[in-house]
């Protein structure tokens, strides 16, 4: 923690330096470390050198924008995924609801006494014998045990 303290205060008084200036390094008697202009007398300090600026910071500038802009774009595109899904979702459980309904009411029909027909690729009228109801009625609740809740 110290040591990135010290080295924040080292970037710090470098970018604040006037241009030509030199930075010192030394380290004190209780073993910290710190930059500066001028070191203190007495103490043993190394040349670090002049600070640089850096060569263009303005065109560092369109970088973070554009990853600011793709990551909103992304957050954007996964949130439109995700209520697009829960649309489906909604859809595909208010059908299922829908065909179980109808299931029950075929069920219904079934296992009522009157007489069922159906219509043939003819259009023609073609009436459920009584020998075929319990297979239907069978066939109805097999779907309405895998289908519905």
């Amino acid at each position: 923690m110290k040591r990135s303290a010290a080295l924040l205060t080292a970037v710090l008084l470098a970018l604040a330096a006037p241009a030509g200036a030199q930075v010192y390094k030394w380290v004190d008697e209780k073993g910290r470390t710190h930059y500066g202009e001028k070191p203190p007398e007495g103490v043993k300090a190394t040349e670090v050198g002049a600070p640089t600026p850096p060569n263009n910071p303005v065109a560092q500038e369109p970088d973070w924008k554009k990853k600011e802009l793709e990551m909103k774009r992304e957050r954007i595109q996964k949130e439109k995924k995700e209520a697009n899904e829960a649309a489906r979702q909604q859809r595909s459980s208010a059908q299922r609801e829908g065909a179980c309904a109808d299931a029950h009411r075929r069920l219904e029909t079934l296992e009522d006494t009157i007489r069922i027909y159906d219509r043939n690729a003819k259009g023609e009228k073609v009436y459920l014998e009584d020998k075929d109801r319990p297979a239907a009625i069978a066939k109805e609740k097999r779907w309405i045990a895998d289908n519905c809740r």
